[in-house]
């Protein structure tokens, strides 16, 4: 599954979606429902687009009747599918707590859970579609905790006579370097986008490189710096300022300054106005640039401002 929450974490859902469509790929994940809906309106008909709806509710009657697939992690809204079933069946992929405390059912609510969802499944009021958990990825101590609590709850449900359907633990690092947490599917969100974790293994050792890059053009220059198109007011943390290098056509020079409309950054001989410089890519990736501030490479990228010009270029 493609992971394609936050706008395709800032790159531009549309894009993102049709240009993953027409690389095959047919099945796609959000956490949201209005971003599941739109993911829809850009995807082949026979694409699975599964959200988890966190809080929201006032969409849920349009994404079944768009066939989003919904992740459900509590009763009340596990009811509120089976009481819709008059007007259509929703598939449901069914979350559940394995140790993380980030939703889900809980293991002590498993066995009712199952009892329920089995009625439900009997009587038609839903589908089930899948079964999933957020692991923390933060050891193999922790993840393969986690993973013997997922068995364990699937057996709750297989016991009780259910077909899990699509079983999805892993997200993009533990599908990486586990396979065995990969069942039917994994959640491919920021390794697919080219992000890599902070303070995990390097892009090369991982085999990705960031898809996107922010350019700033050089609007002045003086002896001392460069003056870019971009600030804080764009997405830019200000405590870059004197923290990161950034990629000019003379190598790497430093960020010296961020200010709300405009950054400063070291000069190099034949800078000129109409440069460019770039601010993350390749050359600079986003999480090098999270780690100096102590965040992770996802929110560098989902902080550009909706108004920052995007523009695609699309590999053959």
């Amino acid at each position: 599954m493609l992971v394609v929450k936050n706008d395709a974490y800032g790159h531009g859902l549309s894009t993102i979606a049709t240009a993953a469509a027409d690389a095959g790929i047919r099945s796609f994940a959000t956490s949201d429902l209005a971003t599941g809906l739109a993911t829809r309106a850009v995807v082949p008909a026979d694409t699975r687009v599964l959200a988890w709806p966190t809080g929201e509710r006032s969409l849920l009657a349009d994404a079944i009747a768009a066939e989003i697939e919904i992740g459900v992690g509590d009763f009340e809204l596990l009811a509120l599918l089976i009481d819709r079933h008059a007007t259509r069946r929703t598939r449901v992929h069914l979350e559940v707590d394995t140790g993380l405390s980030r939703g889900g059912f809980r293991p002590d609510q498993w066995n009712s859970l199952a009892s329920t969802v089995s009625a439900a499944v009997t009587s038609g009021a839903i589908e089930l579609a899948g079964v999933w958990s957020h692991i923390a990825e933060a050891s193999d101590d922790d993840d393969d905790d986690a993973r013997s609590r997922y068995d364990e709850a699937v057996h709750a449900l297989t016991t009780a006579g259910l077909t899990p359907g699509i079983r999805h633990l892993a997200a993009s690092a533990a599908s990486w370097a586990r396979p065995e947490f990969r069942y039917d599917a994994v959640r491919i969100g920021a390794f697919a986008y080219g992000i890599r974790p902070a303070g995990g293994p390097d892009s090369a050792t991982l085999g990705i490189r960031p898809i996107a890059r922010l350019l700033a053009p050089v609007v002045a220059v003086d002896d001392a710096a460069v003056t870019v198109a971009v600030g804080s007011r764009d997405g830019l943390f200000s405590s870059l300022a004197g923290a990161v290098d950034v990629a000019t056509s003379a190598g790497l020079r430093p960020l010296r300054e961020v200010g709300a409309e405009v950054s400063r950054v070291g000069s190099w001989p034949g800078a000129r106005v109409g440069d460019t410089v770039e601010i993350f890519g390749p050359a600079v990736e986003p999480t090098a640039l999270a780690e100096a501030v102590g965040t992770i490479g996802e929110e560098v990228v989902t902080r550009i401002a909706p108004w920052v010009p995007r523009t695609t270029a699309l590999s053959p």
